[in-house]
């Protein structure tokens, strides 16, 4: 749907347009009539369009409204139909159920939270026994390199 403003002032020129089709028709010197016919089309389908729309917003407000009021309906003779204890067990069936999705929403995003802090633990802390004793290996032998170097073996 366009602006109110942008719809008056496209109505505006293709007011325009016409008339200096009109004139064009007249008189051949002010141009060709079919140029300004191809604007007026152009123009013309924009607010066939834009009509459509507005067509169509309108028969979903009021298609929304017949919703609300069957509703609305509903809701009032289910009221009728339904004493006062099933209405506060149906309350609290509701509420609890509300009260539980909303825990293990919570729950889970902790999940998530505790699962990447040890996914990245471990990415920065895995190291393998083997590593390690290679490392160890490694240090024995350098170490054993400068006791050598300092003549102590």
């Amino acid at each position: 749907m366009l602006p109110g403003d942008e719809v008056k002032e496209l109505k505006a020129k293709l007011k325009q347009v016409k008339g200096e089709m009109k004139l064009a028709k007249r008189d051949p010197g002010l141009g060709d009539w079919r140029v300004f016919e191809k604007q007026a089309t152009a123009i013309e389908s924009k607010l066939a369009r834009h009509k459509a729309l507005e067509d169509e917003a309108k028969q979903i407000k009021a298609d929304l409204r017949v919703t609300e009021k069957k509703q609305e309906e509903l809701v009032a003779a289910a009221r009728e139909k339904i004493d006062r204890d099933e209405a506060r067990k149906v309350i609290v069936e509701r509420l609890q159920r509300l009260l539980v999705q909303t825990y293990e929403s919570y729950l889970r995003a902790d999940q998530r939270a505790c699962l990447a802090a040890l996914e990245n633990l471990y990415s920065k802390y895995a190291v393998t026994a083997e590593d390690i004793e290679k490392r160890r290996d490694a240090a024995g032998a350098k170490l054993k390199g400068f006791l050598g170097e300092l003549g102590y073996v």
